[in-house]
């Protein structure tokens, strides 16, 4: 990568404070840790950093130069740096935001952006896995999908790639927002709106109107894919005046999942209607949930050209990721679902209700954690996880956390065997019952928000896995 001064300064309106305005950098850093000879190195500030303690430092490293903000500049000591650049701008995040949208312009590259409540970096994963049949492709890696991510992302981008497959994740409001501000998206994709962040959005109407700045701000030429399982997607998606294509699998669409089967340990089919053409996809991943993820991608494949046929394969090669859904066998005959990444109340009834269809035979054991980040409404989502217990097939309950308590009184009250439902103070005191209780055919989910570390319980079960 390339990037002029001249450049800089039009797409963040900074002021060159020092150096020469004919220079140029050889990429950005945020990490004084990390930064390259030559690179802009971007003085981020955050609520347990200041990047701006590290720009000298930064220099020292060779940078080509520093992006301060204005109100910085009387506390830095340039040394013997004053032949590097300085640039100094309002706001350092805004501008690394300002210089990716540029520099995304200068290519005019396609990007495809999704969002949403569940399974994000599942449906982008998958797109990606399609259109790679066909063409090279950029995008989003780990969990670069915020304000510092995606932009980093999309300064990445060259001449060789055909597409940008852009996450676009949310913690505060205004981040949805200024994400496709920057990405400019040519398709646009709401996986669902459903409760997660509530303690910082408030409402799940607020967060609807959050998410749903994607299809508000995006190109108005586009292309919106629209989840018509889902009334608030819907709903969002009623005003966009670009071309608009549907999937589904309970209500009519033009992308459809039929005949849906769970096969335990090898995974989910469904029989795919695409315009006038069916077929069979043996998906890997276990849950019905995975198969709106799988048609949009499909229906991404379609716009860009690929074939329905590459796309098929694609998804079925498609491996889980680990510890969302992963189905794990351990030693003993036992079927692990490791589901251990993250949790909200709905993917942890859709969880549920995986493992009791999943099971056959054997016995359906839930493992569960603290959902957190639900604010107010904190209470009530695990009172109605107790709820869930008790109208599923569920035959042993262990609840970690706080709110422990919550969900096994509420299962107990709505009918739930007070003899299978326990509260544990500890990984190592569910791992301890685990261990005495599993046997041969069963089926244990282990879930929970990333925070409570429900992997630990994992990592005890498959220890010595053959």
């Amino acid at each position: 990568m390339i990037l002029t001064i001249e450049e800089v300064l039009k797409a963040t309106g900074g002021k060159l404070l020092q150096g020469k305005g004919n220079a140029f950098f050889q990429g950005i850093s945020t990490d004084s840790r990390t930064v390259a000879e030559g690179e802009l190195f971007v003085a981020l500030k955050g609520p347990r950093f200041d990047g701006h303690h590290y720009a000298v430092e930064a220099l020292a490293k060779k940078a080509g130069g520093v992006l301060i903000e204005e109100d910085q500049v009387g506390d830095i000591r340039w040394n013997g740096y004053r032949s590097r650049a300085v640039i100094a701008v309002k706001d350092t995040l805004y501008a690394l935001g300002d210089m990716a949208r540029d520099w995304r312009r200068k290519y005019g590259t396609p990007v495809v952006a999704l969002t949403g409540s569940n399974g994000k970096t599942t449906t982008k994963e998958m797109i990606a896995a399609c259109l790679e049949t066909t063409f090279p492709i950029l995008k989003t890696e780990g969990n670069l999908n915020n304000l510092i991510g995606v932009p980093l992302t999309l300064l990445t981008l060259t001449e060789k790639e055909r597409v940008v497959v852009l996450e676009m994740g949310m913690n505060v409001p205004g981040e949805i927002r200024r994400l496709t501000e920057m990405a400019e998206p040519d398709v646009g994709l709401i996986t669902n709106i459903q409760k997660v962040h509530l303690e910082g959005m408030g409402s799940l109407e607020r967060l609807k109107e959050e998410k749903g700045e994607l299809f508000r701000k995006m190109r108005r030429d586009g292309t919106i894919l629209v989840n018509q399982d889902d009334s608030r997607v819907i709903e969002l998606a009623r005003d966009y005046p670009g071309q608009k294509i549907t999937f589904g699998i309970e209500h009519p669409a033009e992308v459809m999942a039929k005949e849906i089967r769970l096969r335990g340990a090898e995974g989910t089919s469904f029989t795919l209607i695409l315009e006038r053409e069916m077929m069979e996809i043996h998906l890997r991943l276990l849950g019905r949930h995975f198969i709106p993820n799988a048609l949009s991608a499909m229906a991404v494949a379609c716009l860009f050209g690929v074939e329905v046929k590459e796309a098929k394969e694609a998804l079925e090669n498609f491996q889980p990721f680990p510890m969302r859904m992963e189905v794990v066998l351990l030693k003993g005959g036992e079927i692990l679902i490791n589901d251990a990444y993250n949790a909200n109340p709905d993917s942890v009834e859709l969880a549920l209700e995986t493992l009791v269809e999943a099971k056959g035979k054997g016995r359906a054991i839930a493992v569960l954690g603290d959902m957190l980040e639900l604010g107010e409404f904190t209470k009530e989502a695990h009172q109605r996880i107790g709820q869930k217990v008790s109208e599923l097939s569920i035959d042993f309950l262990l609840a970690f956390g706080e709110e422990a308590p919550v969900v096994v009184e509420s299962a107990i009250c709505y009918g739930f065997p007070m003899e299978r439902a326990r509260i544990v103070e500890s990984h190592s005191e569910a791992l301890s019952i685990l261990r005495r209780m599993i046997k041969s055919g069963d089926w244990i989910l282990v879930k929970g928000s990333r925070r409570m570390g429900m992997e630990k319980i994992v990592e005890g079960l498959t220890e010595g896995r053959a």
